[in-house]
This record gives structure tokens, sequence and C-alpha cells, in this order.
């Protein structure tokens, strides 16, 4: 019990804080990157109405940046619409939804796509400024985006498996989500070009939803396929049901997670992951409305701005260290602000 309240503590005090107290860098390609200077943080001018858009809040990667919205939009004064997708490659369902941002009104659009290329996206939001959110379009009317490149989310587990992995051979199963979406090929070439020539054998890459029955089925008959494989990489919830699969194998599975959620920050705990890459999704979600009043206060922080990676292990982690990664435990979606309160 006393874990757990301090890990919503954490979470709630640094949630709390401005943005601008967080270290932030700029992405100048996807291998490199350069700090942001602090700047104090901003105050809406007007109740600006933002709209955002999300894959899925099934996935606790988008409920953490959820949570980090609604404490920045309460902080910074401003009105925030919610819309879910309800999985990836849902493009018809978020043009629907754009189509209801701008009925209502809104001033920003902050769009976490569900797919990786979004056709016609500029009829869809007309003249709305639009603030790309974790995944990357490469619109051209993109005021600014916000996330790191999943490259890197790839590249930095893997790099971690060269330096410091002891068991050889590795034979990897890669997992890293819907194959069109998500960021899923960037993380595999990310995890490619860091074990190039290490060798580490990658066996087998196998695409599928974020979904718990997708991703089981899918590791159980790569399993079944390829005996040899002894270490699982991929998406969260690949890496959830590998700690499910390991209850019933003799010789584990090492497990690496490209990004956190709340059930692989419980398997790095119980040293059941061995690392895990944490791009601070709660303060990406702050950020992201932080940089949509500067865009309609005309002020903006500049293209491609995110928190810094943080690699996880067994070793090293806290709940203060992922405290601006992760939502509380029990805060539930929230889709309408100012007419919801998540509490401070």
């Amino acid at each position: 019990m006393r874990f757990l309240l301090l890990f919503i503590c954490g979470l709630h005090v640094s949630s709390a804080l401005a943005v601008s107290s967080a270290p932030l860098v700029r992405w100048i390609n996807e291998r490199q990157s350069e700090p942001v200077a602090a700047v104090a943080a901003i105050q809406a001018e007007r109740r600006w109405k933002l709209c955002a858009l999300y894959p899925s809040l099934k996935d606790s990667y988008w409920l953490s940046i959820n949570y980090g919205m609604v404490r920045e939009a309460q902080r910074a004064g401003v009105t925030l619409q919610i819309f879910e997708a309800s999985g990836y490659s849902q493009i018809d369902t978020q043009r629907e939804q754009l189509a209801l941002c701008r009925s209502w009104g809104a001033d920003a659009i902050l769009l976490g796509s569900s797919v990786a290329q979004f056709p016609n996206l500029a009829a869809a939001v007309g003249a709305t400024p639009v603030i790309e959110v974790v995944n990357a379009l490469g619109y051209a009317a993109t005021k600014v985006r916000v996330g790191v490149p999943w490259f890197q989310m790839g590249y930095q587990p893997g790099r971690y498996l060269v330096e410091h992995a002891t068991q050889r051979p590795l034979n990897v199963l890669l997992m890293p989500g819907p194959k069109d979406a998500g960021g899923s090929k960037e993380m595999i070439e990310g995890f490619r070009a860091a074990v190039a020539g290490s060798g580490i054998n990658i066996v087998e890459v196998v695409y599928g939803d974020n979904d718990v029955e997708i991703q089981r089925n899918l590791l159980q008959d790569m399993l079944e396929q390829h005996p040899q494989i002894n270490l699982v990489a991929g998406n969260a919830i690949a890496a959830q049901v590998a700690m499910g699969e390991n209850r019933n194998r003799q010789q584990p599975l090492g497990i690496v997670s490209f990004y956190l959620s709340h059930q692989v920050y419980r398997g790095l705990k119980r040293d059941k992951i061995m690392v895990a890459a944490s791009d601070q999704m709660v303060l990406q979600g702050e950020l992201a409305i932080d940089q949509a009043i500067r865009v309609l206060q005309h002020q903006p922080l500049g293209n491609n701005i995110s928190p810094h990676i943080l690699t996880l292990t067994p070793g090293n982690i806290s709940p203060q260290k992922v405290a601006l990664s992760l939502s509380p435990l029990g805060f539930r979606p929230v889709y309408q602000l100012p007419s919801a309160d998540v509490g401070g």
C-alpha cells in the first residue's frame, strides 16, 4: 500500500508542475536532437477550444497522454474536447471526429492519428490549426509536432541489449504493433539499426493490433513455429502477454518493451522485463496543450519537440522516475473539460 501511495502522490505532484520545468529536446531528425531552452509557463489569453483525437483509450499509453492533456488544460484555462477512434486504422472514424471538432468550433486540433498516412487531411481540417501528437504524419500544414521519433523507441532498447545483455545467443521475436500505424515500422528500423553487427538475431517480425488477445495469439503462434526464440521485443501489450506466457515456460523469455505502460512498470519492478523505453506520456500530453496554446497565441516553441526518452530497467525504476510517464492508478478517461475534474 505504501508503494501505491508513493506512486500516485509522485504522479500528482510532478504533473501539477508547469511544462517548462521539465527538460525538453527538439528533434533535428530521427537520430539527432538538441536541447530546448526553458521558457515561462504559458497561460491562455482566452478560453481556447482545443479538440484532441486519439487512436484508443483502452491503451494505457494514450490514457497517460489524456491525463497530461487534462492536467495542463486545467492549469492553463482552456476548454478540451476528446475523441477516441477505438483502435488503429480507423481513418473513417477519425474523419468523422474531425468534422465534429470543426462543427464544435475548435480553435485547434491535436491529432493523434490512428493511421500512418491520412489522405486529404487538409480538406478534413480546413483552416483549423493542427498539432500532431505522438504519431507523425508529415502533413505539410501541421503547425507543430509533439513526440519523439519512434525510431528512437526501438533504437534505445536495442542498444541496451547490445551493451548489457549477457545471454547469448539472443534470438528475437519483434512484435511492434499494428503494421501501418503507431510507429511500428519505425521502431523496427530503430531496433535493427541498434543491433546491427552485434550477433543478436532477429528471427521474425509479426504485426497486429494493440489488443491482448491478438498479441497473445501472435506470440503463441510464433513460439510454436520458432522454438529457438528466447527474447520478445515490442509494444507494451506484447510485453504484457509475454509475461503471462512465461508462467508456463521452463526457460523464461527475455522481454523488452518499446514503450511504457502500467503493466510494463509492474514487470520492471518485479524483474520480469529487462528494459523499457518511456517517452514520458503525461509530459507529452501537457506539452501538446502548451504548444497548441502557443500556436494560437503566435509563440510556439518550434517543431518536433518532445521530452527526453528514459531507458528503464529493474535497477533504476522508481515512482519518481516515471512520474511524468504514467497516469495515476484509478484515473479514468476524461472526454470533456471543464465539465470534468481529475483533481489535484
